[in-house]
């Protein structure tokens, strides 16, 4: 054989042969290192999908109570209105004009008759009993109205009646941007069975008689402001309806007749858009718990038994196969307000995440299927030894490469590809073990580096990401456990408080506790801290921490404020303060005790005399001059009937999309008429004239609110 010919060979060995080696030891230690990272990235998904379902459900009731409490008010703000109208035309009769046109129920069966301009809603049909669904026209510029008697003149009187109910009606149905929002808002009157509702539609079927409906019964019956029903199966259209009634009652307590809302149960469940990997995989619920067990009030299956036939809904539930889970799910539910449990459904494995709603012994529950869960880690885990498997390949391909085109330079070749995949082998298994500052030092020019220069970019990111998701929780964790769950009874006064951010953390703080001293003492808090985040988090709770100490211990305002700012000003950053207005009552004597840091007055009205008059005090705000001293102010309380507001500037500095104030002129205006309200409907009223005012303009700060009203 030809030297050049053994030669040859030689310096293939010598390229193979270590390329071979180094490329093994390379495959290995990748294989090794993207089960590593595989493994721990699973696990922390895993972690991740159990907060993101937490913090679903956490949403959701949120979400819920948020609707609920608008509905509420929406119906109970017809009923009031109905009241009203009730004993205008009994004073004067005929004084309310007769509405025109009128539209029955057989006028939008005939199309010579219907009103002009029907149009239709993709939430308005009629439910088949196989399920699918029929449109129908609808008319968003009159309402429809039923009656039982047929006798125009005997009616005439309620039709009046009802009719001066249009607008409120149209108005309740739609949110402040102009998007429909109720299903159906209507009323009906007790004396002769007279309905109207809006929007106008046809289809009620014969003899239809509202008295007999279970939403006017119950509301009829009930002596509570509102009451839910459902779901129910609408007469008219068959849909699985959730429903909100409100009696409408004369002084002496005789019903005048009773308005509801309606919205699709299936909406209320799809309130929340769910991730891509979740779609079709959750069951959403709304339970209560009774004597029985968690009777379920809504889910997707009550919504298939709507139709044509109208039967009643059977209410289901919520058990598992076994009785022992049946049985811990509701000693839980019993004791806590939120949590998660396991739970087994027809040989199915189930986590359940729920959540307390507002209202006692109602929660909101997402059941996620195990296997739901199991996939979406399964996924990134393939997505991780998808990678890692390319790597490989890559590798293996540039080494084909180098012997094909220079077996004399294959051993260096070997290297320039090994030591590269070291380095990002060596990386990943530093991530992996939770190393989030290693980086790859690759400079090879090719994809090798590009890889290794994404690694790079990745890192940063990845933690940047985790510091401001960590820091966004723990600040929300904070605002979320300063702020009291309820106000004090207070013999006398009747409390109300709001408190709503515009990001995910608050400047606002709100606060409320009994003090030493005359039984019956209270001390109220309301504070703006300076900024958002975990710095106005920190600030107020220590501000919190040191009021609390300070004004448990003593009732002198002037003396506890003097210390606190002390303390304050002594550790507070520069540039960081909090105004406060701090309010002590004393039922016993009917007194209130002030001092302001700062913080706008507090607004006084009294309707006895119709006269707006402040509590008003003349301090700088906490945390800038640490020898400062308070002053303390007195005044007798309101007499019955008054009414006590302290807010933030997040109220009056509210703007609409003219850039115009909301203003504490219209502020009084609010609170002027709605003071013969309990202080929960003031507050409530408070809040949505802001909301109405800006229009559709984004809220630009946080919301807080104090109403207290003298009831004896």
């Amino acid at each position: 054989m030809r030297l050049r010919n053994k030669l040859f060979f030689i310096l293939v060995a010598i390229a193979i042969i270590p390329l071979i080696a180094t490329g093994i030891l390379a495959r290995i230690n990748v294989r090794k290192c993207s089960t590593s990272v595989a493994t721990d990235t699973r696990t922390r998904v895993e972690q991740i999908v159990e907060v993101a379902r937490t913090r679903y459900v956490r949403q959701y009731a949120a979400t819920f109570d948020r609707d609920r409490i608008l509905i509420e008010s929406t119906v109970r703000t017809a009923a009031d209105l109905l009241e009203q109208i009730d004993l205008l035309e009994s004073a004067t009769p005929g004084v309310i004009h007769d509405p025109s046109p009128v539209y029955f129920a057989a006028d939008y069966s005939d199309p010579e008759r219907a009103p002009k301009g029907m149009t239709f809603d993709d939430n308005q049909y009629i439910q088949n009993d196989d399920g699918s669904h029929t449109p129908i026209p609808i008319s968003r510029d009159y309402p429809v109205f039923v009656t039982v008697i047929t006798d125009p003149a005997e009616i005439s009187s309620d039709v009046r009646k009802l009719g001066a109910l249009t607008r409120t009606l149209s108005t309740g149905t739609t949110l402040p941007t102009g998007e429909s929002w109720l299903l159906s808002h209507y009323a009906s009157l007790e004396a002769t069975g007279t309905h109207i509702s809006y929007p106008g539609k046809g289809g009620y079927p014969a003899g239809y008689d509202p008295r007999t409906r279970p939403w006017y019964t119950k509301a009829a019956a009930s002596d509570e402001p509102a009451t839910w029903i459902g779901p129910i199966v609408d007469a008219p259209t068959g849909q699985v309806r959730m429903t909100c009634a409100a009696p409408a009652r004369r002084h002496d307590g005789s019903l005048i007749g009773v308005v509801a809302a309606d919205v699709l149960m299936i909406n209320m469940l799809d309130e929340i858009e769910l991730p891509k990997d979740m779609q079709g995989q959750v069951k959403i619920m709304l339970v209560t718990l009774d004597d029985t067990g968690a009777l379920i009030h809504a889910k997707a299956e009550y919504a298939e038994q709507g139709g044509r036939s109208r039967d009643p809904i059977k209410l289901d539930y919520l058990t598992a196969d076994d009785e022992a889970q049946t049985k811990a799910l509701l000693d839980q539910m019993g004791s806590t307000d939120d949590g998660n449990i396991e739970f087994t459904i027809d040989g199915e494995e189930w986590i359940l995440s729920y959540q307390r709603l507002l209202r006692g012994d109602s929660f909101v529950v997402v059941a996620i299927t195990r296997e739901t869960i199991d996939s979406v880690a399964d996924n990134v885990q393939s997505e991780v030894y998808s990678v890692f498997n390319d790597t490989i390949a890559s590798n293996a391909g540039i080494g084909g490469i180098v012997i094909a085109a220079a077996v004399g330079v294959a051993f260096f070749g070997a290297r320039s590809v090994t030591r590269p995949v070291h380095s990002l082998v060596d990386t990943a298994s530093a991530i992996a073990s939770g190393d989030l500052d290693a980086t790859a030092t690759v400079r090879t020019g090719d994809e090798l580096q590009q890889l290794a220069d994404a690694f790079n970019d990745m890192v940063p990111k990845l933690r940047d990401q985790l510091a401001v998701r960590e820091s966004l929780m723990l600040a929300k964790e904070v605002q979320q456990n300063l702020l009291p769950s309820e106000p004090p009874a207070i013999p006398g006064l009747d409390i109300a408080s709001r408190s709503i951010y515009c990001d995910e953390t608050g400047g606002d703080y709100l606060d409320f506790f009994p003090v030493e001293g005359e039984a019956g003492k209270h001390a109220f808090f309301v504070a703006d801290v300076t900024g958002h985040g975990i710095a106005a988090a920190l600030l107020m709770t220590t501000a919190r921490a040191l009021l609390r100490t300070r004004a448990i211990e003593s009732d002198e305002i002037a003396t506890v404020l003097t210390r606190v700012n002390a303390d304050l000003a002594r550790d507070a950053r520069s540039g960081h303060f909090m105004t406060l207005y701090y309010l002590l009552i004393e039922p016993e004597s009917r007194t209130a005790h002030w001092a302001s840091a700062g913080h706008d007055p507090a607004i006084v009205y009294t309707p006895s005399t119709d006269t707006f008059t402040e509590f008003a005090g003349n301090d700088i705000p906490l945390g800038i001059e640490p020898a400062w001293d308070f002053h303390e102010f007195e005044a007798p309380l309101p007499a019955e009937g008054g009414v006590v507001v302290i807010g933030t500037d997040g109220i009056w500095e509210a703007r609409n999309a003219q850039d115009e104030l909301f203003g504490k002129d219209r502020l009084r205006e609010t609170i002027k008429a709605n003071a013969h309200k309990p202080a929960d409907d003031i507050a409530s009223d408070i809040i949505k004239e802001v909301i109405a005012f800006r229009d559709g303009a984004p809220q630009t700060d946080d919301i807080t609110l104090l109403v207290l009203k003298v009831t004896a």
